[in-house]
């Protein structure tokens, strides 16, 4: 989730780096009003006051109230996902790699103003079901460095892993305990999640080996 403590203030024609900033705190502004209001009690009115801004000036960079929602969604899910892009491979075990894959999926859902964000979008999918389709679209695209490394677990050692992207879709829904990360506080606790990881990896790679 964004963060800032500045206010939002239009003067003139910005810089497209300042354009950007200003896009940003107004997510943010826009996001912690529906966090706490709701969807349906949060009003663009209500934003832009917050904000200080014109209506019109949310509206000149998000459509409508929907696709502002929907940008904050999609940001969430991002950044839950951005961190396992760099996760090195080269050289080390399968139980040392998934390792950090699990852990940092487990710290990602730690977040509580990302969860709160998710907790959100889902209670709108009866709403707007192709929002919650392009979350989680997004989320299996985000994940492809772990499909790509299954891919190769599968090629060299572990051929009875099974379709590695369905494998890698296992791994996170083991990673943050299912609804468990909505539900409960348990993944608060740094001890809890390095504890919970490394049982994942283990009874992952358990199915994978084909034992």
């Amino acid at each position: 989730m964004m963060r800032t403590d500045q206010v939002i203030r239009a003067r003139g024609r910005p810089r497209a780096a300042d354009a950007a900033d200003r896009r940003a705190e107004l997510m943010e502004i826009a996001a912690r009003t529906f966090l706490a209001q709701g969807y349906d009690g949060t009003s663009m009115d209500a934003i832009a006051a917050a904000a200080r801004v014109s209506k019109a000036t949310i509206y000149a960079r998000f459509a409508s109230k929907e696709n502002l929602f929907y940008e904050i969604s999609l940001h969430a899910v991002s950044r839950m996902r951005g961190d396992l892009l760099d996760i090195a491979t080269e050289g080390r075990s399968p139980e040392d790699v998934l390792f950090d894959y699990a852990i940092r999926i487990a710290g990602e859902v730690a977040d509580p103003d990302q969860i709160a964000m998710l907790r959100l979008a889902i209670a709108g999918k009866p709403r707007f079901p192709e929002i919650a389709r392009t979350l989680h679209d997004h989320i299996a695209d985000t994940v492809k460095p772990l499909t790509r490394y299954l891919q190769a677990l599968k090629a060299s050692t572990m051929p009875a892993m099974g379709d590695p992207a369905e494998a890698a879709r296992h791994f996170i829904n083991l990673a943050n305990g299912g609804l468990r990360f909505l539900l409960t506080d348990d993944f608060a606790s740094a001890a809890f999640r390095k504890r919970w990881s490394r049982d994942v990896v283990r009874l992952f790679l358990l199915g994978a080996r084909g034992a």
